[in-house]
């Protein structure tokens, strides 16, 4: 367990958390029913706030009076020694779509999620149906049967890969992962509690990221204000549900929801890769457009799209994935204008507004989406 001390260390209260209202008061009444000293008092208040005796209440007990500490160590040990869990993860999103990627006004589509754990080497596979993807412990490798076309990464980040779905690859860490949150983040509220067996986690998080343009405001989990929630079997502590809503325009809208979970299930190899499908190598980045501005970069990208000028495309995207992805809509298309470049959201991204007259005369109306490489070239990563 010592792998697990710093979740315990975080139990510790480093700064003032902001209780809500309705705890403030009930904390008031009980130092008022209690009718302490006078000198206990001035010592309490001139130490700590309000706020921080509701945080420490918060962290220490849940209204059973079970030790929040004791909770979550019953419930790291229940998760770390199922050496294999099966879920499935329904999430508002489209079914081709990259797995961080959300949209409010979507159904949901459900995410089969495998994990098979042998000492510290995690093989997960996550399949939304339109695109699909495995971790082998060491590399990862997501495709679209569709289009026959996949990519292989030698160095794999969940994070990056899965969004907010890579907590559920470890669940004896995502309590972990929520609590270093809601002591480092001032923008977060969390709050412990207890309704028949269920024990309850119920997080309030800031969206993260910049958002004076709020063009990828809600397309993410961290890229929203959020509400998740998780519920603990009182008896065995194990994980058994959990949710996330986004609250947009007061309004709370569930965009996932962790709908089954099973901790014995059937041995099979999760690992395994459809027959018929290319990958690419994604180490072999495009070398990018250099000396130019994101705006300049754009225009001589959407431009090429005339001709198909491969020695401008095959410099900012992979030549299989234009060729399987883009060049039979875009080819012969025309660029009538390009707007100003501006950020959003939490990515090192530069997005350029665009319109495109198509072959079939059609418009798209879009927003290109430019990184730049280590080597300080742009390359297209979205928009399209």
């Amino acid at each position: 367990m010592d792998e697990y001390k710093d979740i315990f260390e975080a139990l510790k209260p480093r700064r003032e958390i902001k209780a809500s209202v309705g705890l403030r008061n009930k904390v008031q009444k009980a130092i008022d029913r209690n009718n302490r000293k006078n000198h206990a008092r001035k010592w309490i208040f001139s130490g700590i706030s309000l706020g921080m005796i509701a945080a420490i209440l918060l962290l220490v007990f849940i209204p059973s009076g079970i030790s929040a500490g004791e909770v979550l160590k019953e419930a790291i040990n229940a998760l770390t020694y199922s050496e294999r869990i099966a879920m499935t993860v329904e999430i508002r999103t489209l079914p081709m779509e990259n797995f961080r990627y959300i949209d409010i006004n979507q159904a949901f589509v459900p995410h089969h999620i495998d994990i098979a754990r042998l000492d510290t080497i995690i093989r997960w596979r996550v399949d939304k149906g339109e695109r699909i993807a495995i971790g082998t412990g060491q590399d990862a490798y997501t495709w679209v049967p569709s289009l026959a076309l996949g990519w292989h990464l030698d160095k794999v980040d969940n994070d990056n890969l899965l969004g907010y779905l890579s907590n559920f690859l470890t669940p004896q860490k995502l309590l972990k992962n929520e609590l270093d949150n809601s002591l480092k983040n001032h923008k977060s509220e969390y709050e412990i509690s207890q309704k028949g067996k269920d024990i309850i986690l119920t997080v309030n998080i800031a969206p993260e990221g910049d958002f004076a343009n709020p063009y990828l405001l809600n397309t993410s989990i961290t890229e929203s204000t959020s509400i998740r929630r998780y519920l603990f079997d009182s008896d065995s502590k194990r994980l058994k549900s959990a949710t996330v809503s986004i609250l947009k325009d007061n309004n709370e809208i569930e965009v996932l929801r962790l709908s089954s979970i099973d901790y014995n299930p059937i041995d099979k190899d999760i690992c395994q890769l459809d027959t018929g499908i290319r990958f690419v190598e994604i180490q072999d980045q495009p070398a990018g457009l250099n000396g130019l501005n994101a705006e300049e970069a754009a225009s001589i990208i959407l431009n090429a799209f005339a001709d198909w000028n491969l020695k401008i495309l095959d410099k900012v995207m992979n030549h299989e994935v234009s060729e399987s992805m883009y060049r039979r809509r875009f080819e012969g298309s025309r660029l009538l204008s390009i707007g100003r470049a501006f950020t959003s959201g939490n990515q090192n991204t530069i997005f350029i507004p665009y319109t495109l007259k198509l072959r079939n005369g059609t418009l798209q109306h879009h927003n290109l989406a430019l990184q730049k490489t280590k080597a300080e070239g742009w390359v297209v990563v979205g928009g399209l």
